[in-house]
C-alpha cells in the first residue's frame, strides 16, 4: 500500500506545462508588426525620397558648376555693305486719270439715257436731255415781261418827248407877260421828272433781260454732256426719273464718267526715303491681277512737306493705261530705286541695343571678346538698317544678346543660320 500512495504522491507532485490561449498570441504579436512597418516606411523614405533629393541637388550642382564654367552662346551675322541702289517697295493706290460725278443743275424730269454703263464717249457727247415744264414756262413768261418793258419804255419816250417841246415853246415865247416864269419851270420839272421815268424803264428792260438770260443758262443745263473723253462708269437713274437741282440730299450723280487712259498712282514715302525721291525719278509698279507684268511711270508730282500723322510724303506717278489693263482703285506695289551713302554697311534692325542712353551695337572681335560699339544709324528699310559710320562691312555683329554682358566678356559665337528663299 504504501507504494501505491507514493506513487500516487509523486503524480500528484508533478507539474503540468501550460496552455497557450490565442488572446494571448495575438498580444504577443502586434509589436513585432508595428516595428516591420516602421521599418519599412523608414527604408522607404529614405529610398524613394532623400536619395532622389540627394541626386538632384547633386545634379544641379553640377550642372551650375558647368555653366559656370562654360561661354556664352551667341549668334552673329556679318555685316553686309550697302549695294549702290537700293531697292525700297511700298503700297501705292491708282485713281483714273479725270473722273467726275455729273448732277442736276435743274428740276425736272429725264428724258431718255443715251449712254450707260461702260460705253465710251467722247467730250460734248450729249448723255441726256432733262424735261424742264415749270423752266420753260419761266421762259415764256420772261418773253410777255420783256414787251410790257419794251411799252413801258416807249410811253415813258413819248412822254419826255412832249415835255421837251412844250419847254422849248415857252422858252421861245420870250414875253413875260405871256408866259410866267413858274410856268416855265414847271415845264423844265416836267422834262427831267420824265427822263427819270425814261431812265427807270430802261433798267426795267435791263432786268428783264437779265433774267431771262438766266432762264436761257438754265435751260442749256437741262442738256447734260460728256465733259471730257471717257467712259460712264455709273449711271444711277432711269428715264423719268424726278430730279430736283441743288438738293442737299442728292448725294447720287446721273452719271459718273472716268477717263483712264492714264492712271495717277499716289504712294506714301517714309520720312526715312522722304528727300530720297525726286520728280521724273523712276518707279515699276506691279499688281497681282497681272503677275509678273511690271508697269513703269516717273513720279510727277511730290507733296513738299511731310503729312503730319503719318510722317510720310505723298507723292504722283503717271502710268500709261493703254490696253486699259488697270483699273481705278486698284491696289499696286511700287519699287523705288534709292541710292546709299559711300560705305554704308547693313545690319538687322534687332542688332542694335540702347545701352546707357546710346544706340550701339554688340560685335565679337577677332579674340571671340564682346565688345560695344556706338554707331550711327541711317536709314531703316524694315529688315535692316544703315550703319553711316562706326561699323565697317565683315563685322561680326551679335543678334541674340538676351542679356547685358560686360565688354570684353569672352562669347562662344555661332554664324547665323541662312534662310534659303
Amino acid at each position: 500500500m504504501n507504494q501505491d500512495h507514493d506513487t500516487t504522491t509523486e503524480h500528484s507532485m508533478q507539474i503540468d506545462p501550460p496552455h497557450s490561449t490565442p488572446q494571448a498570441g495575438r498580444r504577443n504579436t502586434v509589436p513585432i508588426v508595428l516595428g516591420i512597418a516602421i521599418a519599412a516606411i523608414a527604408v522607404a523614405v529614405v529610398v524613394f525620397g532623400v536619395l532622389p533629393a540627394l541626386r538632384r541637388n547633386a545634379a544641379m550642382a553640377r550642372d551650375a558648376a558647368a555653366r559656370d564654367s562654360e561661354l556664352t552662346r551667341v549668334v552673329f551675322v556679318e555685316a553686309i555693305p550697302a549695294p549702290a541702289m537700293a531697292r525700297i517697295t511700298l503700297p501705292a493706290r491708282l485713281d483714273a486719270l479725270q473722273e467726275t460725278a455729273l448732277y442736276a443743275q435743274v428740276t425736272g424730269y429725264l428724258g431718255p439715257m443715251l449712254a450707260d454703263i461702260g460705253d465710251k464717249v467722247t467730250a460734248g457727247q450729249p448723255l441726256v436731255q432733262i424735261a424742264t415744264p415749270v423752266l420753260d414756262r419761266q421762259v415764256e413768261q420772261r418773253v410777255s415781261a420783256r414787251n410790257v418793258a419794251d411799252a413801258k419804255i416807249a410811253l415813258a419816250q413819248a412822254r419826255l418827248d412832249f415835255s421837251h417841246a412844250t419847254l422849248v415853246r415857252m422858252r421861245s415865247v420870250g414875253d413875260a407877260r405871256a408866259v410866267s416864269q413858274q410856268a416855265v419851270d414847271e415845264a423844265a420839272a416836267n422834262e427831267k421828272s420824265d427822263a427819270a421815268s425814261l431812265a427807270a424803264a430802261r433798267a426795267d428792260r435791263a432786268a428783264v433781260e437779265a433774267d431771262g438770260d438766266r432762264l436761257e443758262a438754265q435751260r442749256l443745263l437741262a442738256r447734260i454732256v460728256a465733259p471730257f473723253d471717257g467712259e460712264i462708269t455709273a449711271r444711277s437713274f432711269d428715264a423719268g426719273t424726278l430730279v430736283v437741282a441743288d438738293r442737299i440730299d442728292a448725294t447720287l450723280p446721273i452719271f459718273r464718267v472716268t477717263n483712264r487712259s492714264e492712271i495717277r498712282a499716289f504712294i506714301d514715302v517714309p520720312q526715312s526715303f522722304a528727300s530720297a525721291v525726286t520728280v521724273d525719278q523712276e518707279i515699276e509698279f506691279t499688281v497681282r491681277e497681272h503677275p509678273g507684268r511690271k508697269f513703269k511711270a516717273t513720279i510727277t508730282r511730290a507733296v513738299p512737306e511731310l503729312e503730319r500723322a503719318s510722317r510720310t510724303r505723298l507723292v504722283e506717278a503717271r502710268i500709261a493705261n493703254v490696253d486699259r489693263a488697270l483699273l481705278p482703285g486698284m491696289f499696286a506695289e511700287a519699287t523705288i530705286l534709292i541710292p546709299h551713302g559711300a560705305n554704308v554697311s547693313l545690319i538687322p534692325g534687332e542688332a542694335v541695343v540702347i545701352r546707357e542712353g546710346k544706340q550701339v551695337v554688340a560685335v565679337v572681335d577677332a579674340q571671340d571678346a564682346l565688345h560695344y560699339v556706338a554707331v550711327e544709324l541711317g536709314r531703316d528699310n524694315g529688315t535692316q538698317v544703315e550703319v553711316v559710320s562706326g561699323m565697317a562691312a565683315g563685322t561680326r555683329v551679335v543678334t541674340n544678346l538676351s542679356r547685358q554682358l560686360s565688354d570684353g566678356t569672352k562669347v562662344a559665337p555661332v554664324a547665323r543660320p541662312v534662310v534659303k528663299k
